[in-house]
């Protein structure tokens, strides 16, 4: 089989060959293949390249094509730093006034930004070179309410999420928010990815209590699920951290794919998305991957191998691993997987 084809069997609750592999790997792509993230997050051309170059070196099975975290938010207007060896990072709010940030949400924006061109026309042409060979997932930044944290800034938000006389306008923002990101989504399927995926990491248990997240995020998640599955889009849903008080909240939407951290309990997580969602990840992008030896990573890649016993599981890094990641680290994730005996 082909990498296209594990993961295209495993989304399909399928048995593929043996469990495929994908990783969070856009800061190791740059830097083996050469460039800054200057160089990166400008030229869709080396986007594509890079992670092309990094999935054949060590044979991975799919593309998670990303620029950084900033991408929406930069379109509709949040000031963003581009440093040129590292990625990009937010540096303020877009407004201290909610009804400003509410009115600049806007849908129309997304094609209007370089940056989201950018990416748009990676995930193209990685599909042109590589498509039937390698599985290309087009993430889409941030959901609704990472974007709504974004755009009012972290603190504000979450102390106007407990302030009764704020919540029309924070339902207000988070509607508008999620309209943008719909349609980001549109975008990349239109781009020609496999899948898309997207990023709410602050509305998981690490953040905010699950009564919030209920509120505030649960809702959202669900639309975007019934309005990808209207057009046909399958996503995996990325939120960082301990995911195993709201587990099976997120198990009930049936997101085509789910990829959670090393903090979650991954017995139980298999055993909760077992015919509901793929699991993507978990691997620890830190304490596995960047600070690790290659025997610590064959290990808790074999642990969780043996966990799934090759069902349900496309494995990786939980999240963004490391510009310095060693290749011998890599290495010996990627040939655990390989020599991982079908169950």
């Amino acid at each position: 089989m082909t990498g296209y084809e594990r993961i295209q069997a495993v989304l399909n609750h399928q048995a593929p060959d043996r469990t495929p592999s994908m990783l969070h790997c856009f800061m190791p792509a740059a830097k083996e293949f050469g460039i800054t993230m200057e160089e990166y997050r400008n030229d869709p051309e080396k986007i594509a390249d890079s992670h092309i170059a990094m999935a054949r070196k060590y044979g991975l099975d799919g593309l998670l094509l990303d620029i950084d975290t900033c991408v929406e938010a930069a379109a509709i207007g949040v000031p963003v730093d581009y440093p040129k060896d590292i990625v990009a990072r937010i540096t303020g709010p877009l407004s201290d006034d909610i009804d400003v940030i509410i009115e600049e949400m806007s849908p129309d924006k997304l094609l209007k930004s370089d940056r989201i061109k950018v990416m748009l026309e990676a995930v193209n042409i990685a599909k042109k070179k590589a498509g039937g060979e390698l599985f290309v997932r087009g993430n889409c930044d941030q959901m609704a309410f990472s974007l709504a944290m974004m755009a009012y800034g972290m603190s504000d938000f979450l102390v106007a999420l407990l302030d009764e006389e704020m919540e029309d306008k924070i339902f207000q923002l988070l509607d508008r928010a999620y309209a943008v990101h719909l349609e980001y989504h549109k975008l990349m399927n239109e781009a020609g990815a496999d899948c898309t995926s997207f990023g709410d990491s602050p509305c998981g248990p690490d953040m905010i209590s699950r009564a919030c997240y209920l509120k505030y995020a649960n809702p959202y998640h669900q639309r975007l699920k019934k309005d990808l599955d209207a057009l046909g889009i399958r996503t995996i849903c990325h939120i960082c951290g301990n995911l195993d008080k709201i587990i099976d909240d997120i198990a009930a939407i049936g997101f085509a794919g789910v990829e959670a951290d090393y903090k979650t309990n991954i017995a139980n997580a298999a055993r909760v998305f077992a015919g509901k969602s793929v699991f993507f990840g978990p691997l620890d992008p830190s304490g596995v991957f960047y600070l690790g030896t290659p025997e610590k990573v064959r290990s808790e890649t074999a642990k969780v191998l043996d966990i799934f016993r090759g069902r349900n599981l496309v494995i990786g890094a939980g999240c963004a691993m490391s510009s310095d990641t060693s290749e011998e680290n890599i290495r010996a994730f990627a040939q655990t997987v390989q020599n991982d005996k079908p169950r």
